[in-house]
């Protein structure tokens, strides 16, 4: 796969047919427009691709730091594993955001970007305070003489499944609804760092990754969860948050892997996914209460494994 910047002045010579929209996530609903744009692509004789930008539109439209469901190396691996060949990245800024609807159709994506076919989903809008729809957006691809696919909402529990739905999952302690809408369980991807070393001193030794992508963050407690470590799996007991117990303030996922043996974890970088809310954040009253604690969890999740409860 192809990573290729772009701004409104680029010229690309290659045709493609391209998926539009914020790919927040890359939700199931989303996968579907991946899905289409490959198989457009292939009617067409041409690559198929993806316009992302690379900051969040609402950090500029809504003035907002908007919290992530994914990184962007997260996010290009996503899509690539999706057959996408071209990924064209751009910064959202007040030039493009202030672009009308048929300037960015007829002139960005037809002129600049040689697009042959687009495809987007059902609430697609575009241009200038939004002002672009399906409807508008069909008119355009008319006169441009591009082919256009509108793909319908995907639905869980009657409602469409959307990017808010899932951070609010994520917020309320419910990874496995968050899956399933994703079609994958959250993940947060960082490096293992040097922690305070308590777990190491009271032999439950975890890996500490510290909160620097501006992840969602998940409800503050212990999770059941699997951890990637270079390519292999091993289920794991995670925390996420603050350690009130040492009245620390920055967010932190610490996670203890089961049946690691492959030395130093310090430097490496981790893929943490939350499978299953097993309990709450608490402040123990002091390290024997807190390591009393942990043992529970552990043993209650060992006992999970062990049972295929939690990997159901």
């Amino acid at each position: 796969m192809e990573i290729v910047e772009v701004d409104l002045e680029s010229e690309i010579s290659r045709e493609t047919a391209i998926a539009l929209g914020n790919f927040d996530g890359i939700h199931r609903g989303h996968q579907t427009l991946l899905k289409e744009v490959v198989e457009m692509s292939k009617r067409l004789g041409c690559r198929s691709s993806v316009l992302l930008f690379k900051n969040h539109t609402n950090n500029l439209t809504e003035g907002i730091s908007q919290e992530l469901l994914m990184s962007q190396s997260q996010k290009r691996e996503i899509l690539e594993s999706a057959g996408i060949d071209i990924v064209y990245e751009m910064n959202f800024d007040e030039e493009i955001m202030r672009l009308s609807p048929e300037a960015f159709v007829a002139e960005f994506l037809a002129e600049h970007l040689k697009v042959k076919g687009i495809v987007v989903g059902y609430d697609y809008r575009f241009g200038f305070k939004a002002r672009g729809n399906v409807d508008t957006l069909k008119m355009y691809c008319r006169q441009s003489n591009m082919d256009l696919v509108v793909k319908d909402a995907v639905t869980y529990e009657g409602h469409a499944i959307s990017s808010t739905n899932i951070r609010r999952a994520i917020k309320d302690g419910r990874p496995d609804v968050a899956a399933t809408l994703l079609g994958r369980p959250f993940s947060i991807r960082g490096t293992v760092v040097r922690g305070k070393q308590l777990g190491r001193k009271i032999g439950i030794p975890t890996a500490n990754l510290l909160f620097n992508t501006h992840y969602v963050a998940p409800k503050f407690g212990v999770y059941f969860a699997r951890v990637l470590v270079d390519g292999t799996c091993y289920y794991a007991a995670t925390n996420v948050g603050t350690n009130p117990t040492f009245d620390e303030r920055e967010i932190k996922v610490e996670s203890y892997l089961y049946d690691y043996d492959g030395g130093e974890l310090y430097g490496k970088t981790i893929d943490v996914e939350l499978l299953r809310f097993i309990r709450p954040e608490v402040s123990f009253q002091g390290v024997e209460e807190l390591k009393a604690r942990m043992d529970e969890d552990l043993a209650l999740i060992y006992r999970g494994i062990r049972e295929e409860e939690f990997t159901k």
